[in-house]
Parts: C-alpha cells; sequence; structure tokens
C-alpha cells in the first residue's frame, strides 16, 4: 500500500510539473523555445514511461504543441544528445524509445551544417549511432541509417576528418558495419524517378506485375527504406552518394566489401559519382578476389535481381541492376571461374542478356555516336522481326509481347534519330497499315509509336511532306478510329495553321462520331479558346488566304462549281464538316481583311469571293441540317457587309432562290434571306422591288391561311426590301409605300402576338431609314382602331397600334415584347413628332414592373434609340447579322465594354433635334423623379436597368455627360437595394460614370464609395412608404402571429398594433435602414472593385479609413457581405500579412470599439476577426498601450458579449475573453482566476 501510496504521489507530482511546463511553454516566446526544450523534451518524453493515463494524456498535449511551434521555424534546435542518451537507457520503455527516435531525426534535421558547431554536433554524432544499430527494430534501423546518411552528406561530400573517419572505423568486422554497407549500396543505387527514366526505362516496361515502378537494383521496400517519406533527388542524393564513397574509403574495408559499392557508383547517372567511384574501384577494389562466392552471389543479385521467384513478396522482390550496370558487371563474371560454376545464377544472366526484352530498347539510353551507327541495323532487325509474324499470330502472347517491344522501339528510334525516317514515308505507311490491321491489344502501342514518329518528319523536303498529305487524307476517312486519332493529330502537329491541307482534315474530322476527334479537329481549326475574339485581338494566329483554301477545297470537291439550283442538290460533305469548314472560311476572310483593308478591290480576291458564296449556296441543298442552313445563310450576310456591293449584284439576280428560302424551317435562315434580299434591292431598279413587294405582301394579308414559315419569311422580307427602297433615290411610289405600311399594322391588330411582333419588327426597320408616314384618306382604308379615316385626316403610325400594342406589351410572349418595344425605338430614330414619340415612351414605360430581365434590357435598348447617339447605325442594323445592343455587350456576362459608347452613331438631323431634346427631358424626368426613388422595387429595377443601358450606349452623348453628377447619385443610392440585379447593376453603372467622368468627378466618385464603405455617407434620399412597399424581403424576419409573411409596411404596422407597442414600427423602419446600409456597402464593394483596378494612387489616402473596415466586414456573419468585400480586398491589397501588419494598431482600434456596438453583427464579426488577427502574433507586435486598452476592453465586452442571446456570438466572444487573459498573464498573473469566473459551467448562457 505505500509503494502504491508512492506511485501514486509520484504521478501526481510529475503530473503537476508537466502542467508547470506546459504554462510555460505557452508563455514563451520563440527566443526563449530553444533553452527551455532543451530540459522539458528530455522530461516530457522520459515520463511516458509512467503508468498514469493523466501523465501520459499530459506529455501528448505538450507534445504536440511543441510539434506546432517548431514546425515552420526550423532554427529552433532540439537536445540531440539529451534524447540519445534517453533511447539507449536499458530499461527505457518502448513508447519512450519511439518518441526518441522521431525527434532524434527532428533535431538532425535542424542542425544546420553551415553553422561549425552544429557540423561538429552531426559529423561526431552519426558514427555513435551506427554502433549497435543491428540490435535495433527493423523500424529504428530504417531511421538511425538514413539520419547517418543525411548527415555523411552534408558533412562528408567533399572530405572526412581523421577523428571522424577513426569512429567509423570502430564498427568494422561487426554486424553493424554490414547493415551499414547494405545501406550505402542501396543509397548508391536509387535514382529520382526523372533520372530512372534515362537510365533504365527498359526494365520499367519490362515487368508486367508492375515491379519496376522502383529503382533498378533495389525492391520497394529498399527504395522506401532509402527515401522515407521524401524521394531523394537533384544535389542531395549527389551529396549523400559522395559522401558515402569518401567515408567507405576511410574505414579501411577489404576490397571484396567495397566492391560491390564501387561497381554500382561506376554505372550512375551522375558524372561526379562516376569519376569517384571509379577512382576508388582502381585504387581500393582492384584487388578483390573475383572466385570470392559471397562477392559472386551479391554481384548476381545486382544483375539478375529476384523479380522472377515467385516466393518471395511482391514488395520484397529485387528488380535487376539497369543496363550499364549489367554491362559491367558481364565483364566481371568473365574473369572469374566462381561465376561461370554458379547454379543458376549463371544462366539467368546468360538468357537475359540473349533474350532479355530490354535489349529491344537500348535505343533509349545508347549515346548518339553508338546510336548513329547501330540505329539503321537495330531498325531493319526490328523490321525483320515483325516481318516475321503474321496479323492472325498476334493473339498469342509471345508474339505480342515481341510486337509491342517492336513497336516501341520504332517510336523511341523516332524520337532520338529522326533522320532514319525523314526521307521517305515507309515507316509513316507501315504503322498506319499496323493500326488498322493488328489487333485491338496492340493498338495503343501502335499508336503511341505512331504519334512519336510525327516528331521525326518535322522538317522533311517538301516532296515527303506531299506525300504525307495524301496519306494522311486517306487514313482520315478509314473505319477504325485510333487511325483517324492518329491522322489528325499529325495533320495538326507537322502543320501550322495556314497549312490548307491538314485543315481540310481536320474539317472531316469535325464531323467523327468519336468526341476527342471532333475536339481535337475543332482545336485545330479554331485554336483560340475565346473564340469569340477577333482576328485582331490574337495577332499570333495566321490564317490561310482564302483563295488558296478554297482552291483546296475545290479540288477535293470540284462539284461546287456547278451553280445549278442549289437547294435540288445533294449535299456535298456531311453537315457538320460544313459547318465547320464555313465557320473556318469566315475567319479566312476576316484575316485577308485584317491583313490587307483594300484587298476587296483586287480581282483576285473578288473572285475568291464568288467562289466561296457558291459553296454557301450548295450548303442551302435541302437534306442539310438546319444548323447548316442557319450557318450559311448568316455567313452570306457576314460576307455581304463586307462586300456589299457584289454581294447585292450576285443576289440581285437570285430573287427567286431567295424567296424559296423564306419559307424555311428554320427562324434564322429566314431571317438571313430577308436580310439578303434587302441587301441585293441596293441594285434593283424601283419597278423590279416594287413588284418584289407587291408579290410579297399578298402572302401577309391574303384572306387565307398560309403557314407560320412563309407568313414570316414574309414580313422579315418586307421590312427590309421596303427600307432599302427608301434609301437615297427615288424609292417606291408613296401609294405602294402606304398599302405597304398598312399591311403590316393590319398584321400587328389581327395576328398572334409572335406574327404581330415580326410586324412590329419591319416597321421599326423601315423606320430606321425614313419617318414612318401617316396614314391619309383611300378609299379602301375604311377606320382603324375606332378612328374614321377620312380625306382630311392623317393619323400616326403608333397613334393607331397604340391600343393593341399596350396589349400585346402585357402579354407574356417574353421574344416577341423584346422585339415590339426595340421596334419602337428603331421607328423613333427618324419620327420628328413628339405626339407619337410620346406614344412610344408610355408604351415602354408601361413595361416599368415587368420582373421579366430580358424585357427591361430591350426597352433599355429602346430608350438609347429614342434618346439619340447609339454606337450604331442602320447600315449596321439592316446590313450584317446585328441582333441587339444589350446581346451584342453581354454586359451581364463580364465587364462593360464601354468603347460601345465612344463608337461612330447615328447623328441626329435638324429637324428633330428639339423634338429629341423634349424626349430626352422626358426619360429624365422619369427615371430621377418616379422610377429610380420609386417605393417599388420592380420600378427601381427597371429604373436601374435603362439608366444603366443609356449610360452605357450613349455615355458621350452632351446631355449625359450633364446629367453625369445626377447618374452617380441614383447608383449610389441603388447600392443599398435588396434585389441583386438591381444592386450588381448600381455598382457597374457606378464603374462606367467614372470612365465617363471628367478627373473632379472621378474624384468625388472615389470619395463616394469610400464614404459608403465606411458607413460616414451622406443620408440617402428619403423614399415615400406606401402600404405594400416591400420593407424587407419575405421571410427575413419570420412571419407573424397569425401565420402570415411580414415584408410590407402595412403588415409591418399591423404587427406592430396586434402586439399594442405601436412604436415598435420605429425599430422595423432602423433595422430595415441598416440592412439597406449592408447592401450598400456589398454593392459599393463590386463597384469599387472595378473603379480600384483604374483608380490607382487616388485611393492612397483613404487606406487607412477602408482597411480596418474592410477586415472586420469579411467576417461579418452575412455569407454576401463576407464574399464583396473579400472581393474589393483583393483589388485593393497585393500582400494580406503585409497590409495588415502594417494597419495593425488601427485595425485593433476599430474592432475593440465594434466589440461593443449596440448591433450583434458588429459585435460577432469583430470576435471572429480579433481572434484571427492576435492568435499567433508575438506579445511585442503590439504595443503596450494597444494590449493594455485589449485587456480593459475585452474585459468589459467580453463580459458583456457573453450574455447576449445569440450563441455562436457568446462562443466567440468567450474564445475572446481567453485570448485577452492570455495576453494579459504577460502583465500580471490573474488569468486563472478570471478565466475561473467567466468559464461557461459557473455563467451558463441565459435564455
Amino acid at each position: 500500500m505505500a509503494d502504491s501510496s508512492a506511485l501514486e504521489n509520484s504521478d501526481a507530482m510529475r503530473e503537476e510539473i508537466l502542467d508547470r511546463m506546459l504554462t510555460r511553454l505557452a508563455l514563451s516566446d520563440d527566443s526563449m523555445l530553444e533553452n527551455l526544450l532543451s530540459k522539458l523534451l528530455p522530461y516530457c518524453i522520459s515520463s511516458l514511461s509512467s503508468e498514469s493515463l493523466a501523465v501520459r494524456k499530459k506529455v501528448m498535449e505538450i507534445l504536440s504543441h511543441v510539434n506546432k511551434r517548431v514546425k515552420h521555424q526550423r532554427e529552433i534546435g532540439l537536445p540531440l544528445s539529451e534524447l540519445w542518451k534517453i533511447y539507449m537507457e536499458t530499461n527505457a520503455a518502448p513508447m519512450v524509445k519511439n518518441f526518441c527516435i522521431v525527434y532524434i531525426e527532428m533535431s538532425f534535421e535542424r542542425l544546420r551544417a553551415e553553422v561549425s558547431v552544429a557540423f561538429l554536433e552531426k559529423a561526431n554524432m552519426a558514427p555513435v549511432l551506427l554502433a549497435n544499430v543491428s540490435k535495433l527494430p527493423a523500424h529504428h534501423q530504417d531511421i538511425i541509417l538514413r539520419i547517418v546518411a543525411m548527415v555523411i552528406g552534408e558533412c562528408h561530400s567533399s572530405r572526412i576528418d581523421d577523428e571522424v573517419a577513426a569512429k567509423y572505423r570502430q564498427i568494422n568486422g561487426s554486424r553493424d558495419c554490414q547493415i551499414f554497407l547494405e545501406f550505402c549500396v542501396h543509397t548508391i543505387l536509387y535514382q529520382p524517378p526523372s533520372q530512372r527514366l534515362l537510365i533504365d526505362w527498359c526494365s520499367i516496361r519490362r515487368d508486367l506485375d508492375d515491379l519496376g515502378g522502383c529503382p533498378a537494383g533495389l525492391s520497394i521496400k529498399q527504395s522506401d527504406r532509402v527515401t522515407g517519406k521524401h524521394p531523394l533527388k537533384g544535389d542531395m542524393l549527389l551529396m549523400r552518394k559522395l559522401g558515402i564513397l569518401n567515408v567507405t574509403e576511410t574505414m579501411e574495408l577489404t576490397p571484396e566489401l567495397l566492391y560491390p559499392i564501387y561497381v554500382t557508383a561506376c554505372s550512375d547517372c551522375q558524372e561526379p559519382v562516376i569519376k569517384r567511384g571509379e577512382e576508388l574501384l582502381k585504387r581500393k577494389a582492384s584487388g578483390a578476389n573475383l572466385d570470392d562466392p559471397d562477392l559472386m552471389n551479391r554481384l548476381f543479385l545486382l544483375f539478375n535481381g529476384t523479380a522472377g521467384i515467385e516466393n518471395i513478396a511482391p514488395e520484397s522482390r529485387v528488380n535487376p541492376g539497369n543496363s550499364a550496370l549489367r554491362a559491367r558487371l558481364m565483364s566481371v563474371f568473365c574473369r572469374s571461374i566462381t561465376a561461370a560454376n554458379t547454379f543458376p545464377s549463371t544462366l539467368q544472366c546468360i538468357f537475359g542478356c540473349i533474350y532479355g526484352s530490354y535489349a529491344s530498347h537500348f535505343a533509349c539510353i545508347a549515346i548518339m555516336d553508338q546510336l548513329k551507327l547501330m540505329g539503321p541495323v537495330i531498325l531493319s532487325g526490328i523490321l525483320r522481326s515483325l516481318d516475321g509474324y503474321s496479323t492472325t499470330e498476334s493473339v498469342a502472347r509471345d508474339v505480342t509481347d515481341v510486337k509491342t517491344f517492336a513497336f516501341q522501339a520504332i517510336g523511341l528510334l523516332a524520337q532520338r534519330m529522326p533522320q532514319l525516317f525523314r526521307d521517305k514515308i515507309d515507316m509513316a505507311v507501315r504503322l498506319f497499315d499496323a493500326l488498322k490491321l493488328e489487333v485491338q491489344s496492340l493498338r495503343l502501342v501502335i499508336q503511341e509509336a505512331t504519334n512519336s514518329l510525327a516528331i521525326a518528319y518535322k522538317g522533311a523536303p517538301v516532296v515527303v511532306l506531299k506525300d504525307l498529305e495524301i496519306l494522311l487524307l486517306n487514313n482520315s476517312q478509314v473505319e477504325q478510329s485510333e487511325v483517324r486519332f492518329c491522322a489528325l493529330r499529325w495533320a495538326t502537329s507537322l502543320f501550322d495553321l495556314q497549312h490548307c491541307a491538314s485543315r481540310f482534315i481536320c474539317m472531316l474530322g469535325a464531323e467523327d462520331s468519336k468526341l476527342d476527334i471532333r475536339e481535337m479537329a475543332l482545336e485545330g481549326l479554331f485554336p483560340m479558346k475565346d473564340q469569340g475574339r477577333t482576328i485582331g485581338q490574337d495577332l499570333n494566329l495566321k490564317y490561310p488566304e482564302l483563295g488558296d483554301m478554297l482552291d483546296y477545297i475545290l479540288k477535293q470537291q470540284p462539284k461546287l462549281l456547278n451553280s445549278t439550283e442549289m437547294r435540288e442538290e445533294e449535299l456535298l460533305f456531311p453537315s457538320k464538316m460544313y459547318v465547320a469548314m464555313i465557320k473556318f472560311l469566315l475567319k479566312c476572310l476576316e484575316a485577308d481583311l485584317e491583313r490587307d483593308k483594300s484587298i476587296g478591290r483586287t480581282s483576285e480576291f473578288r473572285s475568291s469571293v464568288e467562289t466561296m458564296c457558291l459553296l454557301l449556296e450548295h450548303a442551302m441543298a435541302f437534306n442539310g441540317s438546319v444548323e447548316l442552313h442557319a450557318t450559311a445563310s448568316k455567313a452570306l450576310i457576314t460576307v455581304g457587309s463586307h462586300m456589299q456591293e457584289m454581294i447585292a449584284s450576285r443576289y440581285a439576280a437570285k430573287v427567286l432562290w431567295l424567296k424559296q428560302l423564306l419559307g424555311h424551317l428554320d427562324s434564322d435562315t429566314r431571317e438571313s434571306a430577308a436580310r439578303l434580299l434587302g441587301i441585293a434591292c441596293s441594285t434593283l431598279s424601283t419597278s423590279i422591288a416594287s413588284v418584289l413587294i407587291s408579290e410579297l405582301l399578298p402572302s401577309i394579308g391574303g384572306t387565307h391561311k398560309l403557314r407560320f414559315e412563309t407568313q414570316h419569311g414574309a414580313l422579315c422580307a418586307i421590312g427590309y426590301v421596303t427600307a432599302e427602297c427608301m434609301l437615297g433615290r427615288p424609292g417606291i411610289s408613296e401609294t405602294l409605300f402606304q398599302t405597304t405600311i398598312k399591311c403590316l399594322m393590319d398584321v400587328v391588330k389581327s395576328e398572334t402576338a409572335t406574327l404581330a411582333s415580326v410586324a412590329m419588327q419591319a416597321l421599326g426597320h423601315i423606320g430606321l431609314r425614313v419617318s414612318l408616314p401617316p396614314l391619309v384618306h383611300d378609299s379602301g382604308l375604311g377606320t382603324t382602331s375606332n378612328i374614321p379615316l377620312t380625306f382630311a385626316t392623317a393619323v400616326g403610325v403608333l397613334k393607331i397600334l397604340n391600343e393593341k400594342l399596350t396589349k400585346l406589351l402585357s402579354g407574356d410572349d417574353i421574344k416577341a415584347i423584346q422585339k415590339i418595344v426595340i421596334s419602337l425605338g428603331h421607328i423613333c430614330m427618324n419620327e420628328t413628332s413628339f405626339s407619337l414619340l410620346s406614344i412610344a415612351l408610355d408604351l415602354i414605360f408601361s413595361l416599368c414592373r415587368s420582373k421579366v430581365e430580358d424585357i427591361l434590357f430591350a426597352a433599355g435598348e429602346a430608350l438609347s434609340f429614342l434618346w439619340g447617339g447609339v454606337p450604331v447605325t442602320a447600315d449596321v442594323i439592316l446590313k450584317s447579322n446585328y441582333t441587339s445592343l444589350s446581346l451584342t455587350s453581354n454586359f451581364l456576362m463580364g465587364d462593360v465594354p464601354l468603347s460601345l459608347s465612344r463608337n461612330d452613331s447615328t447623328e441626329d438631323s435638324e429637324a428633330n433635334k428639339e423634338c429629341h431634346a423634349m424626349v430626352r427631358d422626358v426619360i429624365i424626368r422619369k427615371l430621377f423623379d418616379v422610377l429610380l426613388y420609386s417605393n417599388r422595387k420592380e420600378e427601381r429595377c427597371a429604373g436601374t436597368v435603362w439608366l444603366l443601358s443609356l449610360t452605357m450606349y450613349c455615355g458621350h452623348h452632351p446631355v449625359i455627360q450633364q446629367q453625369l453628377p445626377e447618374i452617380q447619385e441614383a447608383f449610389s443610392h441603388l447600392l443599398g437595394e435588396q434585389n441583386d440585379l438591381t444592386q450588381e447593376l448600381a455598382s457597374q453603372g457606378m464603374s462606367i460614370v467614372y470612365e465617363l467622368g471628367d478627373a473632379s468627378m472621378k474624384k468625388n466618385l472615389v470619395n463616394a464609395l469610400v464614404s459608403t464603405l465606411t458607413g460616414s455617407g451622406k443620408r440617402k434620399r428619403a423614399v415615400k412608404l406606401v402600404e405594400d412597399s416591400e420593407v424587407f424581403q419575405e421571410g427575413a424576419i419570420g412571419e407573424n402571429l397569425s401565420g402570415g409573411k411580414l415584408s410590407t409596411y402595412k403588415e409591418l404596422c399591423s404587427l406592430a398594433n396586434e402586439m399594442g407597442q405601436p412604436d415598435l414600427i420605429y425599430k422595423f423602419m432602423d433595422l430595415a435602414n441598416y440592412q439597406a446600409s449592408l447592401n450598400s456597402k456589398r454593392g459599393a464593394a463590386f463597384g469599387f472593385s472595378k473603379i480600384a483596378k483604374q483608380a490607382g494612387d487616388a485611393l492612397q489616402p483613404h487606406l487607412r479609413l477602408l482597411i480596418p473596415r474592410l477586415v472586420r466586414y469579411q467576417y461579418d456573419p452575412d455569407k454576401n457581405v463576407q464574399d464583396a468585400m473579400a472581393h474589393i480586398w483583393k483589388s485593393l491589397v497585393e500582400d494580406t500579412k503585409k497590409t495588415i501588419d502594417e494597419h495593425l494598431d488601427l485595425i485593433i482600434d476599430d474592432l475593440l470599439i465594434q466589440c461593443g456596438s449596440r448591433l450583434w453583427r458588429s459585435r460577432e464579426a469583430s470576435c471572429h476577426a480579433l481572434a484571427d488577427i492576435i492568435q499567433g502574433r508575438k506579445f511585442n507586435q503590439l504595443t503596450k498601450e494597444i494590449a493594455v486598452w485589449m485587456v480593459l476592453s475585452g474585459l468589459r465586452y467580453g463580459f458583456r458579449s457573453l450574455f447576449r442571446t445569440n450563441p455562436s456570438l457568446a462562443k466567440q466572444s468567450f474564445g475572446y475573453a481567453i485570448l485577452c487573459f492570455a495576453l494579459t498573464e504577460a502583465i500580471a498573473s490573474f488569468a486563472p482566476m478570471m478565466a475561473f469566473l467567466i468559464s461557461p459551467e459557473k455563467y451558463p448562457a441565459q435564455e
């Protein structure tokens, strides 16, 4: 009992000592840590021998803390000698030994060789470790040996002192010496993976059980023993090998023991090792007895390995040595009688030399001089071996292996000796044929060899390349996918983008059934990842000339020159190939025009364009796909946008053909045909154009209903043709013009929304050229929209259609509404009647409560046309593949293309300047007096979209320039919107305003955004609330007493009254205002991040204000706020750690103040931020004043925060309080008492 009690007292005392050590460890800074560890670490590890679980747990806690502290601070040393003494104690517990060996290894790694004291300590300690190493457990042996090898490499790679050498000689003749020498051989045999591939590629490929995954001459287990956790490579491995050679030289061992080490070194991949190994082999081991059985057995093991012995575990099977080593060993065996009589090792050696698979792969390792002599002979031998087997014999395993090695050898020879193959294509033909004929199991190997062979033909003679073109073209269309893949790979790797034949092969591959082949083909045609970029943006891409590419395509398909009725012809190429071909030809066309702006006037280029038109017309054959027809027809428009006169004259003679396409099933094709008709009309006489319009009108206004496609195509054509006929020449007759307008109006009034929108689009296209005339008295007019038309009556088109358009715009056909709204903008471009413009404005403004984004963007585009100064002309809209400003700019998907606002724009005529000035006033009043500050979020969203559209599309208009301050204020106000779209567009609007403004405007904008982010901005403009004004998003603050929603002003007032607290509504509004301020900061962050890229030095004075708040906002409970602030942080700050260190005092001041904020989210964010910023910092990084203020504030606000109702806040506050007390302990030791006072168990969280 007395002994038991004494043991318990001892354990308790030890635990108390360890506890004090832990406290001291926690309070010590890094400068004192090394001295502390010299006493603490041996005592802790020795304490592991205690049977007390509490003591062991405390030790583990201390060691865990030590590991964290020293992990990334390698300058902190560990007590090596003390740990080794504990390890060598005879009565040391296994657990103590295990931990000792770990920290011994760590201590050696921390002794820097460049420090003389550490150098001597390491050098003298290493041989001590080797003594009795044979008696240690196997895993401890491995660690000790790796430590010794590390020290040898660091300390003895160039020389070794006599004193140290004497210590190594003390283990001679012992089992310890045998283990050490064996490890030395393994270390010299080890090669890193990159060198391993160069030395013995064949041994890796030979072993079917993947035993070649470790270096030649070693097993997986031996390799792991040498490397430990991390592979050895580079200079570290070189130094170890040289050190081992120096140490073994001074150990005065027998030549038989040294011979395997030195002969292995002679076959290394690094020149210093080889040179040193050969020197020592001659000087120290030349007298070795080559008839010594033990020596021969060791050498045979290096030569043969044990990989073929089945009763050995896979990880213990030793691979044969590399080819260089085996060649050297063969010369040794030839001088030994014992070697000749060693069975079965000698037999294995002979068979390995004659029949080994590696023999066919020495091409990988032979020096070039030898390879030049032997290469042709080897290649002929390989080909003879392949000729000796038929394709039907490939099923046999041995035949398959032989063919595998043969094809691999061809691939290696092609890489190292391309001149063997470059002058003729025989080998290419052979491999492509083998891909077709050999069994499936061989095709992957042949495919790799074929791809390697492609490199050999780089820079081949022109005649050879021409033959290769034919070979690749033929093989790109065969049945086997592997052959097609290789043909395409050769085409893309051998030839550049300007090579016509290879690009045609890519076109063939674009319709392949295999996805990888299709993707490679498209990459070969369109190398740019972003295919939306123009040629001018990537000058490195050089496309072939259009004429050359077309000539090659015509050579492959001469029928393209046949100019028969295209709609009745068979398709000349597969549809997907045709699509890729057309897109590539357009790239060639644009590249030609980019290189030479005047090339369009040359007869040669015009002839190429004529040929391209023929190709596109053939693509419109009946059995082509819809995608092909759409692509081809749009391509014709693209050509027409560059060569208008030529295309107009060509298709003026093909009007009937184009009229057939007006009834096509695809809408894009119909519209492209209609555009082409409009372009063609520029060269038609007025009479012919009038006849064409007259022929089209019955298709839209007859008594019998036609197919929808026919009506749609006719409507599109009427718009484009009539618009072209009204341009700068004697146009069609007034009567026909009014009849056309009336027919289009009738379609709007009587047809479905889809056709009505197309009719409005046609009216808009006409309006781009000329103001739509009022309808005058005509005997056939009767009444329209309940307005009697008499001889003296003249009524505008928009006035007549107002009621119908209002109905259509209130419908649910989004695409139809988009077309109608944009057409209103087009119609009003040349309109001079303010009353009609007012109708258009009212129709557009009626969409202000729409929740469909596309409709709002379309309305914004229409308002831009009404405003004037848009960056497009009528020709761009009518004679190119233009769709709309919003789709062209795509401002929601990336950076806003401000260049749009700088382009040449349509100019207002003198007649409508005054009228459009009035329109601008109406738009400004509507936006700023009604929509942007409306109490309805939908109207604010619409106002934001429209203001952004005007700013972007008309930003350089004088009136917009004058309104920039008001626009900036509006966008700043909208940053606080709950609606994500409104907020994001407002932030983008801020960046546009910054770009458009002058220096003063830019300065004011930066100041305003900084004020918003720091919370010192001016008061927002008041918004009047009505009953249905949404104050909170639905579900943001729960439900009312009866389970209903709480979001509108009326619902909040009702709840306040039900609870008998009418003043509660003010608290709700205060909460709503705070939420809006958070949203403002989030929105400002996105806008600010874009401006920050441009503002540069202008932001430097504001960093002292911004940095502390940005740090706190990144810990806000709202994930959206976190993301927004992180976004701006990345824009402002390049080095986060450096910035926080520079502004540490300001950051901590702000966080401490916010710890006592009345807002729980500020308190929680501050606790999170403080916990992160303080932790891990040294006390001397914080000034005395800051530390004291932190303690006092932490005590005050920590206690206050602990009893808040938010559980997560209480948890973070408690953690912050503990951090404060830990800092306080450095000043006065009352932390334990205070920590006890605030412990959660004593003061549970209040409900």
